[in-house]
């Protein structure tokens, strides 16, 4: 059995308690998911196993049902590259990351 994880993801669209009830109850219907939707604080609390899901699959469970999930842009200052390998091996390793979306690596 491998190791849970837990995550809090910004879900956006909520409007009532209805809103986050559905939500939960879907969530925790997941295979190795137990979840815990916060409406005030437009929070989703997620313990889930690595092995039976992934963050990506919780976020596409929460947009089938009509919501969103809010995410961040990050913009990093790389020092040491020296060639477009460089920058292609980074980029891959980025994209590899657990809640990673899209990273993109400009040399």
């Amino acid at each position: 059995m491998s190791e849970q994880k837990l995550v809090t993801l910004r879900v956006t669209g909520m409007t009532c308690a209805a809103c986050s009830n559905r939500i939960e109850k879907a969530l925790n219907k997941m295979d190795g998911v137990e979840a815990n939707v916060n409406l005030a604080m437009e929070k989703a609390t997620i313990k889930y196993d690595p092995s039976k899901q992934t963050i990506a699959d919780i976020q596409t469970k929460i947009e089938n049902l009509g919501y969103g999930v809010a995410t961040e842009k990050v913009t990093l200052d790389i020092e040491g590259m020296t060639c477009a390998a460089c920058a292609t091996r980074i980029e891959k390793g980025l994209n590899r990351m657990e809640g990673v979306t899209s990273a993109t690596v400009n040399l």
